[in-house]
């Protein structure tokens, strides 16, 4: 992705994360300006599959066309935008459960598109801001999206009425961020509206953990 850096992988893949179709996603990670997904599919089987990649051929996603590969079970659909390093993979609901690291799907899932977007939304404008103030190269960033348990979810739970439990997320999704090549003025100039305040001395090696549009981030040197 020519001269955007991680900030124009981001826009382009959050507009991504709304024009798939909000799909729940279940990893997300960015490697300078390279980003993967995986999304749970909609489809309740592999026979719907084809259809779902029918109704989205020839479309525009992110400002581009997207190519679709479906592997011969159906079960897994692998998406490519043209002329950008935005990746994703597409898999049936039975793969993700099957998976222990991985928590139990609900109707709190459908949140996390919206949530995950304002995180990625905001990021990438500290990135444009701080490279505005301190000039150099685009800054690169790794990012990582994890979903760790909720320690509060079964108080929460017992607390709630039934209606609502399966809105209950079981887990909190967090964003760990680290720099990939930055200069010393740019990482200032990023922590310095990091919402927890002007980094103190020692800033380059410490983590920090802080909230950024409702979303936990740790931001690592």
């Amino acid at each position: 992705m020519s001269g955007g850096g991680s900030r124009a992988a981001l826009v382009i893949g959050s507009a991504f994360v709304h024009d798939i179709g909000s799909l729940f996603p279940v990893t997300m990670t960015l490697a300078g300006d390279e980003l993967a997904f995986t999304f749970v599919s909609s489809c309740p089987s592999p026979d719907a599959v084809e259809e779902w990649v029918r109704r989205r051929s020839g479309t525009v996603v992110a400002g581009r066309v997207p190519r679709f590969f479906v592997d011969a079970g159906g079960r897994r659909i692998r998406v490519e935008l043209a002329g950008s390093p935005i990746r994703a993979l597409v898999v049936l609901a039975d793969e993700v459960t099957a998976a222990p690291a991985v928590p139990r799907l609900g109707r709190w899932q459908d949140q996390m598109p919206c949530r995950v977007r304002g995180a990625m939304d905001e990021l990438a404008r500290m990135l444009s801001r701080c490279h505005h103030h301190a000039g150099g190269a685009a800054p690169l960033i790794d990012l990582e999206l994890a979903y760790r348990p909720d320690r509060e979810y079964e108080t929460r739970l017992a607390g709630a009425h039934e209606r609502v439990r399966a809105y209950i997320a079981p887990v909190r999704p967090v964003l760990a961020m680290r720099w990939r090549s930055a200069t010393s003025a740019q990482r200032k100039a990023f922590l310095a509206e990091v919402p927890d305040g002007t980094p103190a001395r020692g800033w380059l090696r410490r983590r920090r953990t802080t909230r950024i549009m409702g979303m936990e981030v740790e931001v690592s040197p």
